[in-house]
């Protein structure tokens, strides 16, 4: 009879799968940068990225998830939970580098203009920003080898919501610009799961909802914006 794998080895191998994953697709992007030569680096536009990673870490919002990470967390020690912070975070990578690369191929096998998708994205984001503001959390109850995956890395990580915004985003924005963008957002989200505990123990309960009613109220601006750039698209709003 085979024994169970053990949590450290279940989660080495998720980690490894994910990492071989993430490598592919930047190995895509490395593909795409050297087939369109200077062309693609000379539309790197650094306050473009800024905005992107801002929008990004906005949506994702860690905060939010940060008392579900320190709850399914609590029983480990400072090397488990660090190993739960790296998978989460290589999942939540994987998963944007995904959307931005292929977004628009899904909005072709679904026949979806990127106007459609805004406006449906756009209201989608407002209902999420005000959830987020009457303070619901979507937790569920699940194996600690799957926390990583399910439900930190998506969906309260990487939800619709997210999706949604890669997808426009990559219809409307240079895609090396989007990849950066979620690149850097992903690395301070992993920074703020890293030192989860030092964070909640330094600005207090208090601190972590306040954190999240800001990222919420981002959220909504960057919503109505996406509703009125879809209505200006079909000539419905002018200004």
């Amino acid at each position: 009879m085979m024994r169970p794998l053990s949590l450290t080895k279940h989660m080495r191998i998720i980690r490894w799968s994910i990492i071989v994953l993430v490598l592919a697709l930047a190995g895509l992007v490395a593909t795409r940068l050297l087939t369109n030569g200077l062309g693609e680096i000379s539309s790197l536009d650094p306050l473009q990225i800024i905005n992107i990673a801002v929008q990004l870490f906005a949506i994702i919002n860690p905060f939010s998830a940060l008392p579900t990470f320190l709850a399914f967390t609590d029983k480990l020690e400072e090397e488990g939970r660090r190993k739960v912070a790296h998978t989460a975070t290589l999942v939540v990578l994987a998963l944007v580098f995904t959307f931005a690369l292929f977004g628009q191929l899904i909005l072709t096998a679904l026949q979806v203009t990127v106007e459609s998708f805004e406006l449906g994205g756009g209201i989608l984001l407002m209902v999420i920003a005000v959830d987020m503001l009457g303070g619901a959390v979507r937790t569920k109850s699940v194996d600690m080898k799957q926390v990583a995956i399910v439900p930190l890395a998506t969906p309260l990580l990487v939800g619709p919501g997210t999706m949604t915004t890669l997808i426009v985003l990559a219809g409307t924005q240079h895609v090396i610009n989007v990849l950066i963008g979620g690149f850097l957002a992903v690395a301070v989200i992993y920074l703020i799961l890293k030192y989860s505990t030092r964070i909640s123990t330094l600005i207090g309960k208090n601190g972590v909802v306040a954190s999240s009613r800001l990222m919420a109220i981002i959220l909504a601006a960057i919503a109505a914006n996406m509703i009125h750039g879809a209505l200006l698209a079909w000539g419905i709003a002018k200004f």
